[in-house]
């Protein structure tokens, strides 16, 4: 195999600071269809009836590059996909980036006035879309649907002649929106480095660069229930294609028992999942029937996993002998930051781990008590850290000039270099996975002509992690209900975001001195039989 995957960490200076980088590295996330070659016989994509081999993929990819750049798509022009996990889905992604072209990532649980602001603001060249997904697409958008490029996915024909790589290792490579401390959808602008640089770390940490793998090594069959759209989903998707793995997508929306059934009839030994999926599947009344035994590792992501549901999903699955892996991470840091093996939760309860080898690491006081009693602002300096969001000033972008991100996370780390994570200076409550703004929720709700006062919270929940909450102050002689709430907020709010829990209060909101709502008390008081 070519060089182009070490072990060697050196600091590089040459940009505008310095920066912790692999020695041997890939540069273009295109070139890792390169090292996918020597599997070309294996099976990499499965969803219901439709199954590829890894040389059956990049010819498709080829075929799909063609069609895109007949299309009219060049060089650095974003191309927004949006639509459902599919095979389809796979090999346009591909496709957009082996014509140097920016892969546009489209969360699928947008409301109509998301998807509306963030073709706004990134102006695609094409939307690659789906039927599920097409109608809330504004009708002067360009557009071409999952379901045509289906053919040229199984055609057998021939491909074009692929285009020449061009690029650096800083052009943007993916775009993947993310809640903001402001609460708007921001498109967080990763570049190849980062893509390359975050795959690069996780199989360092599991022992599977490219070059330290033999020609027959058996790849995990890799169960795949993130959303594509989300960091974790690239990679998840990266990982399996580099390791000779099989990815297997569900059909249709998540459903525990069909994840069961996947299991047990593909043989999946790797899944790759949020805690609330893993929390549904362990409770399905049929977790004991199903034969789980081919399942060796389980990797929970997007929030804190807690140790009754591990102790729980180790009996679920009782062939888990390389354990249970958790991960710290965000968007904006291209993906993992701190890793930890499942020996190291059980050794270290509550870690999230070690930070990744290029990853640098700072704790920095916030200037606030309140927030510094429980630990610093989590500082990130990698390759892996976006170039900043799309069509916004670098001052908005987090990242300060010499390269650090300030994640608005906080934590600590100790003297043998756990990294715990305290709380969050940043108002984001992680519902399922999913990052909700509450102060994007707030201001939907302000906007409601009965509310004088509103605060948005999250509230422990069993299955999802966190639930969103709402306390609601009306306006004197004015009547709302939470159902007339809820469809207030529904209509401009994805689903995930709109309140499931509400206190319409009398008495104002609980303030501090300063005039700040204290939602710390909030949350300690909310009624138990607050309005669903």
């Amino acid at each position: 195999m070519e060089p182009g995957w070490g072990r060697e960490v050196v600091v590089d200076d040459s940009g505008a600071y310095p920066v912790r980088v692999y020695r041997d590295r890939r540069r273009l996330v295109p070139e890792l269809l390169r090292d996918c070659r020597r599997w070309a016989d294996r099976e990499c994509l499965v969803q219901g009836q439709l199954r590829l081999t890894f040389a059956q993929h990049e010819n498709a990819v080829l075929r799909v590059a063609g069609e895109l750049a007949a299309r009219g798509v060049r060089r650095g022009d974003p191309v927004l996909l949006y639509a459902r996990n599919s095979v389809e889905w796979v090999v346009a992604y591909w496709a957009v980036l082996r014509l140097g072209a920016v892969a546009v990532l489209g969360n699928g649980w947008w409301s109509a006035a998301e998807v509306a602001g963030a073709i706004g603001a990134i102006t695609p060249k094409l939307v690659i879309t789906d039927e599920r997904l097409a109608g809330w697409l504004p009708a002067s958008v360009p557009a071409v649907d999952t379901a045509a490029l289906t053919t040229l996915v199984t055609s057998r024909q021939d491909p074009p002649e692929p285009p020449a790589q061009a690029g650096a290792e800083t052009d943007p490579a993916v775009v993947i929106f993310t809640s903001g401390t402001t609460g708007a959808p921001k498109g967080a602008v990763l570049p190849h480095r980062a893509v390359i640089a975050n795959l690069h770390n996780l199989m360092y940490l599991s022992r599977r660069l490219p070059p330290e793998l033999p020609d027959d090594y058996q790849g995990n069959i890799s169960l795949h229930t993130l959303p594509l759209f989300h960091v974790g989903g690239i990679q998840a998707l990266g990982m399996s294609f580099l390791t000779g793995a099989k990815m297997i997508f569900v059909e249709g929306r998540f459903d525990a028992g069909q994840v069961l059934e996947l299991i047990e009839r593909e043989r999946v030994t790797s899944w790759a999942c949020v805690p609330t999926m893993l929390a549904r599947v362990v409770e399905h009344p049929d977790v004991s029937k199903r034969d789980t035994s081919s399942v060796r590792s389980l990797t929970a992501g997007g929030s804190s996993v807690p140790t009754e549901l591990a102790g729980r999903a180790a009996r679920a699955f009782p062939n888990m002998t390389k354990g249970m892996a958790s991960v710290y991470g965000l968007t904006e840091a291209g993906g993992t930051v701190t890793f930890a093996s499942g020996k190291d939760m059980l050794a270290n309860p509550g870690t999230v781990g070690r930070p990744v080898p290029v990853a640098e690491l700072r704790f920095e006081p916030t200037g606030d008590p309140e927030y510094d009693a429980l630990g610093g602002e989590i500082l990130v300096r990698s390759p892996q850290v976006m170039l900043g969001y799309w069509g916004q000033p670098e001052s908005d972008a987090g990242v300060r000039p010499d390269g650090w991100l300030c994640t608005g996370d906080l934590g600590k780390q100790g003297e043998d270099g756990w990294v715990y994570l305290v709380g969050r200076k940043k108002d984001i409550i992680i519902r399922g996975g999913e990052n909700v703004a509450s102060a994007h929720v707030e201001a939907r709700l302000r906007a409601h002509p009965a509310v004088a006062e509103v605060a948005v919270v999250g509230l422990a929940h069993p299955d999802l992690g966190e639930e969103v909450a709402a306390a609601v102050v009306l306006r004197p002689g004015e009547l709302a209900d939470p159902e007339e709430l809820r469809a207030f907020a529904a209509e401009e709010l994805a689903g995930f975001a709109v309140p499931s829990r509400w206190w319409v209060r009398d008495e104002p909101l609980p303030t501090n001195a300063v005039g700040k709502v204290v939602k710390r008390e909030l949350v300690g008081e909310w009624p138990t039989r607050s309005c669903n």
